[in-house]
């Protein structure tokens, strides 16, 4: 007999290509429900966020009389949440023990192939030690198990499946887009991940050491057409902010050499030709951002990225934000764990984005500009490779170029990747520079980065008050790693103010602002 009812627990995700931890949703929400509508309309699927899901155990009850409870968890690339908890190991593992005596508890996504990890500079949790707590893992495409749960019995279906083409998920990510509206964040500051493309073009080579994107093989691309069906269904149901975040490099999209060579070159065209869709099937989107781009990309074919980025420049929304994977700026280290790019790549990569990108748009930032990634505990590192990222961090302040954000992570051992086999722990003789780099990053490159790109009297429109603590409240933009606001007002989580006057830099990572006048406004934040 097959599946009558379904609960999914979205325990939140972040991956290199794929973010899901609120107010983002994944495409691993609209693949469950769509699969199980597309084999009978009649299932009845619920959603909750793990926020909401551990906030009252009436949940962890009502769970049970659910047919079959779908858990998604996996944090593989680790970060700070705002106002958003992922699912740990330890409440999984209890989940799983409790659910299984009464109905089938599943678990998918990056924890159920990988592992989960929370945190970085220690190995992650391995992907058996959630079975051996009950639950079934759907190390598999998550749509083919649950088409079949609900078609043929949960017995039939196949948890390990792995698609070779987009058909049927292309089908179920329409078909279960109005999931989206169970989403706490529907209506207010909801963001909308869409697939592109699935694995890293690196593949061949191996891909970086830490990564799992190159684990699933041969990139496999969705059509364009199939992207704004799912656009335009998603808008349908009242989704306005989409972002292009499920790839590893946006720039290689629809480029015919993905898949069959390390470095496609990019294809400005077939770009085009996706974000035109995008727009003509959602006309009235609010927010359009893209996520990873590759520096070595950008750095071996000059000519068609830039070219590349002013087409996203002309369809997107501004405030976005190009997410470098730099890693570290040492080519030592970079050899040894087979990165992306050298320093010199990176440098061009900055340069670029912002000849095309620094221009300031309506909403109050530059239109695009990137992020930087590094990570600490690489294989190989010594104290000069601190000192060589500084020095890159250095020369692009001299040059005076943008950055919008850097993420400075300890590595996270996934145990299927090849960091496991050569990891050996971070060095604590350069624990010390790596604290010094962290710091100097946060206190100076930070603080001078957020003065360039909004300076006082910068008015930033749009925002979303996202998380409260006593008399003061931050509240951001929707997009790719918006700008944190500092606003000194008592105010409801939710609360959507229309434009803010920026004060000056408030904290590394934040500005301060003062909500502008509006109807209604003026009663509810004494200033």
């Amino acid at each position: 007999m097959g599946v009558r009812s379904i609960l999914i627990v979205d325990g939140y995700n972040d991956e290199p290509g794929g973010l899901g931890v609120p107010p983002y949703i994944d495409v691993y929400p609209r693949l469950i429900a769509g699969a199980a509508w597309l084999a009978d309309k009649t299932v009845r699927v619920d959603y909750v966020t793990v926020d909401e899901f551990r906030a009252s155990t009436v949940w962890l009850r009502r769970a049970t009389s659910y047919d079959l409870v779908a858990f998604i968890a996996g944090v593989v690339v680790p970060g700070r949440y705002i106002a958003a908890e992922p699912a740990n190991a330890e409440e999984l593992m209890l989940w799983g023990r409790l659910l299984s005596r009464a109905t089938l508890a599943v678990l998918l996504g990056p924890a159920a192939r990988w592992g989960l990890g929370l945190e970085g500079g220690r190995p992650a949790v391995p992907p058996h030690r959630f079975e051996k707590a009950g639950f079934l893992l759907v190390r598999g495409d998550a749509e083919i198990f649950f088409y079949e749960a609900v078609r043929h019995g949960v017995e039939r279906a196949r948890p390990n499946a792995v698609r070779s083409d987009y058909r049927l998920a292309d089908e179920a990510l329409v078909r279960g887009s109005r999931v989206i509206r169970q989403h706490p964040s529907y209506g207010r500051n909801l963001i909308v991940e869409l697939e592109t493309y699935r694995g890293c073009a690196r593949w061949i080579s191996g891909g970086c050491s830490f990564c799992v994107e190159p684990l699933r093989g041969r990139p496999v691309q969705r059509s364009p057409e199939a992207i704004a069906r799912e656009a335009g269904s998603l808008y349908r149901w009242g989704a306005r902010a989409l972002r292009l975040g499920r790839q590893a490099d946006i720039l290689v999209y629809g480029s015919r050499e993905l898949g069959s060579e390390e470095w496609p070159r990019p294809d400005p065209q077939a770009l085009e030709r996706l974000l035109v869709g995008i727009r003509n099937a959602a006309p009235g989107l609010e927010v359009l951002h893209i996520d990873n781009v590759n520096p070595g990309t950008i750095a071996r074919y000059p000519r068609e990225s830039r070219e590349a980025l002013r087409v996203i420049v002309r369809y997107h929304t501004d405030g976005d934000v190009a997410a470098l994977g730099v890693e570290t700026a040492d080519p030592r280290v970079a050899r040894i764990n087979n990165l992306n790019a050298t320093a010199e790549d990176v440098l061009t990569a900055v340069r670029i984005i912002n000849e095309v990108g620094a221009h300031r748009g309506p909403r109050g930032l530059p239109h695009l500009l990137p992020g930087l990634n590094f990570i600490i505990g690489l294989p190989g590192e010594t104290r000069e490779t601190y000192r060589l990222n500084r020095e890159l961090l250095e020369r692009i302040m001299g040059e005076g170029l943008l950055v919008r954000r850097v993420n400075i992570r300890r590595v996270m051992v996934i145990p299927a990747t090849r960091l496991s086999r050569m990891w050996r722990g971070i060095n604590p003789r350069v624990e010390a520079a790596a604290r010094a780099f962290v710091r100097w990053t946060r206190r100076v490159f930070d603080r001078r980065m957020l003065s360039r790109i909004a300076p006082p009297g910068t008015i930033l429109k749009s925002l979303w008050v996202e998380e409260c603590r006593g008399s003061y409240c931050y509240a951001r933009q929707q997009g790719s790693y918006p700008v944190m606001v500092y606003v000194p007002c008592r105010l409801p989580r939710g609360t959507f103010l229309g434009s803010v006057r920026v004060g000056g830099v408030h904290s590394p990572r934040a500005l301060w602002g003062t909500p502008l006048p509006s109807r209604g406004f003026e009663y509810a934040c004494a200033l």
